[in-house]
């Protein structure tokens, strides 16, 4: 390893093992997380070097991030299905595949070819501030950036850690769908998850696939035949469109299923182009990660299978199909198995045939405030997964690469690369029941960067114009506008068309100042170019430092560095949160009123946390309700609960998307039964949120039947703390 790599790594660890230290994380978990770390790095970068020849290090770093996602959902799955899910056997477990990498692989000693290219000025002074505040931001203000990070993706790392083992997680008063959910991305922040014993790398969780986002679509503009400084806008305005931004600095899932989804058609395309086997096998591995992420990823997921088509190579690309199955399949064998569907807890149903049956079909489904038939709002959710400002800059800069393109006439990739994101969006129209949810154009607003790139030519005047115009827009995308494009929009889509900038005006000084070190470092390398490397790390590593300093601070006082969309959590929650931080370590707590459990467990997952049954079924999921109140009908005025739609109702004995199965019954003794058999410290009872009030029974404060259950058994259940939203009592078991 080169002394520049040396310094490159050292200055990031010593910044991250400060930061740790500042926000509780002894420096001993810090080098837990290194060693870890490094013996993955290690050992897929020998096994990359081995298998592949040097194309690139643009196709090496998707290639290696592709393996090491794979190495960790592989480790994931099978130590979480024999209950070994620690990190002692995770380190040993990496140790004995880092050394054999070293017995049985031999690199290839191929020429590693000319050194990187050197980031231009302008681009690095708006990318580099940019990723330092989002790091400040998820360090200090995440996961309370993310509803879903809160709802199911952080609580479910947590469980199968503290348990360690994979299971299936209650969701009761959410989608019952995210209990079913493909979880690779789950098993990634598991992983984050395992030196810390706590969130402090999960919360960021996402960053890493930002990262590799950006490269696969480097990658794939340099195979469409853009210059390297040209190809490096498609990875820029990818970073610079607000959903990015939000999933960067937070634990959902949706960054990681675009970044799988455009390293998979860069790792297609150089599988096309090499015809090798172990080219088409990677593929498939992509292909699986990205199906085995989010259900999601079954709508798209043709548009990855006409690949091999495109130049007669369906044949070599059988070798794709054991990494397909070894990385996307599990998750859907497992609801099979268990529930009925591998789609669970939707039915499985071909031409009208039901092939299996599930919990609700899609008409179900459909029935939601978020489903939405009238296409005139379909500008308005395609701007939304841009961000509306960066739309506004896409959509001219698209028609001129559609007009550079037909006039080239190259066809192959660019053709396909350009016709992928049109080819999606009907696909997410008609098949994705929750069409109003911008998120899930998520994969082809990242793909869909690349065209930016096809309007550069030859002639010098144009490309300067174009320059000019590009960092133009980029600094209009950072600073934003105090206004927003006019349009009628339903309530629940409220400011979607603002035009405000990524940084918050309260950071603008800060952000400056930031992009004046970075073109201050930038252009030291462009006349150093062989300390390139640990002088951008060492402007990247200041900007986060002094970003994380002013972070604090700013959300001590209801703002941020971003200008960042609100959850929606409301102030009493986080306050109930904030008591159980100060008051609770090592309680056995019941979550009930609400499926935002994470908060609970403790920055370092002190606590365990579960959702108690409230019938005598203890230990039974929503599959297992689901069987039987299909065939037992229970009359509406017996329930506790009713079904509905997403804030629709139903037709009466209708199936439902929110049937609350488990909710229709319920006794105080079957429930405090199930508490003392959990061994149950502590009850955190909330206010029903807007989705449930109106079908789950509720007392006059907004709070679930086991509010009154508690408040009738003052020789069990102690009061220590409530507010309007919030109640907390203490468990006595006798």
């Amino acid at each position: 390893m080169s002394r520049g790599a040396v310094s490159t790594w050292a200055l990031l660890a010593v910044t991250q093992l400060g930061l740790a230290w500042r926000l509780g994380f002894s420096p001993a978990d810090s080098f837990a997380f290194w060693l870890l770390s490094a013996l993955l790095i290690v050992g897929v970068w020998r096994l990359t070097r081995s298998l592949f020849g040097w194309s690139g290090r643009a196709d090496a770093i998707t290639r290696a991030g592709t393996l090491g996602f794979a190495a960790i959902v592989a480790m994931g799955l099978t130590l979480g299905s024999v209950g070994l899910l620690t990190f002692g056997v995770w380190l040993a477990a990496s140790a004995l595949g880092c050394a054999t990498s070293f017995v049985v692989l031999r690199p290839r000693r191929d020429a590693v070819g000319a050194p990187p290219p050197l980031v231009p000025l302008t681009i690095a002074a708006s990318a580099i501030p940019l990723l330092a505040f989002i790091v400040a931001v998820g360090l200090v203000q995440s996961p309370f950036t993310l509803y879903d990070s809160l709802s199911y993706h952080l609580p479910f790392s947590a469980r199968w850690l503290l348990d360690h083992r994979l299971s299936i997680v209650r969701t009761p008063f959410s989608d019952p769908a995210q209990a079913y959910q493909p979880a690779n991305g789950e098993l990634w922040f598991l992983w984050l998850m395992l030196p810390f014993h706590g969130d402090f790398a999960a919360r960021l969780g996402q960053l890493p696939f930002l990262l590799l986002g950006a490269v696969a679509l480097y990658a794939i503009a340099r195979r469409c035949g853009a210059r390297p400084t040209h190809a490096m806008y498609a990875p820029l305005f990818f970073l610079l469109a607000r959903p990015v931004v939000e999933q960067g600095v937070g634990a959902d899932v949706d960054l990681i299923c675009a970044a799988m989804f455009v390293a998979s058609i860069h790792l297609g395309i150089v599988a096309i182009e090499s015809g090798a086997r172990r080219d088409w096998a990677l593929w498939g591995v992509c292909v699986g990660l990205f199906l085995g992420t989010k259900y999601v990823a079954l709508v798209y997921v043709a548009v990855l299978l006409l690949l091999p088509l495109l130049r007669g190579s369906p044949r070599q690309a059988r070798w794709a199909v054991p990494g397909i199955a070894v990385f996307g399949l599990p998750w859907y064998l497992r609801n099979w198995a268990v529930a009925g569907s591998p789609i669970y807890p939707a039915s499985l149903a071909l031409r009208g045939f039901t092939i299996a049956h599930g919990a609700y079909t899609r008409a179900a489904m459909t029935n939601s405030v978020f489903h939405v038939t009238s296409v005139r709002l379909l500008p308005a959710i395609v701007a939304h997964a841009f961000g509306a400002a960066a739309f506004l800059f896409w959509l001219p800069m698209a028609a001129l690469a559609t007009a550079a393109l037909v006039k080239r006439r190259r066809w192959h990739p660019a053709l396909y690369v350009w016709l992928a994101p049109m080819v999606m969006l009907p696909l997410f129209w008609f098949g994705i029941p929750d069409n109003a949810d911008s998120r899930f154009l998520l994969p082809a607003v990242t793909l869909g960067m690349v065209p930016l790139t096809f309007t550069f030519g030859s002639a010098r005047r144009w490309n300067a114009l174009l320059h000019t115009c590009y960092v133009a827009g980029a600094a209009w995308l950072i600073v934003g506008s105090p206004r927003q494009i006019p349009m009628t929009l339903p309530w629940f889509m409220g400011d979607w068309l603002a035009l405000r900038g990524l940084v918050s005006r309260e950071g603008m000084p800060l952000f400056a100042g930031a992009a004046t070190v970075t073109a201050a470092a930038a252009y030291a390398a462009s006349r150093r170019p062989a300390h390139a490397a640990p002088l951008l790390m060492a402007a990247f590593c200041g900007c986060v430092v002094w970003s994380f300093a002013a972070a604090a601070p700013f959300a001590a006082q209801d703002a941020s560095l971003l200008a960042l969309s609100p959850t929606y959590v409301r102030v009493g929650m986080i306050d109930g949160w904030t008591w159980v931080h100060r008051h609770l370590a090592h309680a056995t707590i019941a979550n009930t009123g609400n499926n935002l459990p994470y908060p609970l467990f403790g920055e370092h997952l002190a606590n365990r946390v579960y959702y108690v049954n409230i019938d005598r079924h203890a230990d039974w999921q929503f599959h297992d309700y689901a069987t039987v109140r299909r065939r037992v009908k229970i009359a509406a005025y017996d329930r506790l609960a009713q079904p509905s739609g997403q804030l629709m109702p139903v037709a009466r004995e209708a199936e439902a998307a929110r049937p609350r199965y488990e909710r229709w019954e319920g006794t105080p003794d079957a429930w405090l039964g199930n508490l003392r058999a959990a061994q149950v410290t502590h009850l955190f009872v909330s206010v029903l949120s807007a989705y449930e009030i109106d079908d789950v029974r509720h007392n006059d404060g907004g709070f679930p039947v086991e509010d009154d259950w508690a408040r009738a058994r003052p020789q069990v259940f102690a009061l220590l703390y409530e507010n309007r939203q919030v109640r907390i009592y203490a468990v006595a078991h006798q």
